[in-house]
């Protein structure tokens, strides 16, 4: 591993992610609505590490390889501790998993064999839509537990247990079911090419 700023906010990521997974499930309050801030900083070091690389050029196969395993560790330990909360549903959960980490087997075997991927639209949109997704359920952790909300605790359960919850995250999981096809049957069709989309 070659030591620069991006490859160790990539190791400070996947520290990170056993913390947060940590606070969220205290249940401890201060440290479940810390928890969020700890998110925040990991999704923000993933955002900052891939454009400083860019920028100065400090892209690696070390960081390439690890930095999106970083990013869904840290991912994956929100949408489980999600789970155990109650939050969403087991097997949504493992299918969004199944395909995270599917994809970047699929583009660690598609590298192999020098076929550069370039990332869909689908797929960044699924990104999108998926931070979103935790940004809004660790947002109302946040406020239910910050000592100096005075609001009604049980007003933030009725929301986080919503059907709008539940119908958004099952919209995720069958997007992400969708992205990881056209994973497949793009790198099938063109697996002979110097280039595909993804």
């Amino acid at each position: 591993m070659t030591l620069n700023l991006p490859n160790i906010l990539t190791v400070i990521r996947i520290f990170i992610a056993p913390i947060f997974y940590y606070m969220l499930l205290s249940e401890d309050s201060l440290l479940m609505a810390l928890s969020s801030v700890i998110f925040l900083i990991g999704a923000l070091t993933d955002w900052f590490d891939g454009w400083y690389a860019r920028k100065y050029n400090l892209e690696s196969k070390w960081g390439a390889f690890v930095d999106p395993l970083a990013d869904k560790l840290l991912t994956s330990s929100a949408l489980y501790a999600f789970h155990l909360l109650g939050y969403v549903e087991l097997w949504m959960v493992i299918i969004i998993l199944i395909r995270d980490f599917g994809t970047t087997f699929l583009r660690i075997y598609t590298d192999r064999r020098g076929i550069s991927l370039i990332t869909s639209k689908s797929a960044k949109i699924k990104t999108f839509y998926q931070f979103a997704f935790l940004a809004y359920i660790l947002t109302l952790v946040f406020l239910q537990h910050l000592p100096i909300i005075s609001m009604p605790k049980e007003i933030f359960d009725i929301i986080i247990f919503s059907e709008f919850t539940y119908y958004s995250f099952l919209f995720l999981t069958l997007f992400a079911v969708y992205t990881l096809v056209e994973y497949m049957i793009t790198i099938k069709n063109t697996i002979k090419k110097p280039e595909v989309k993804l």
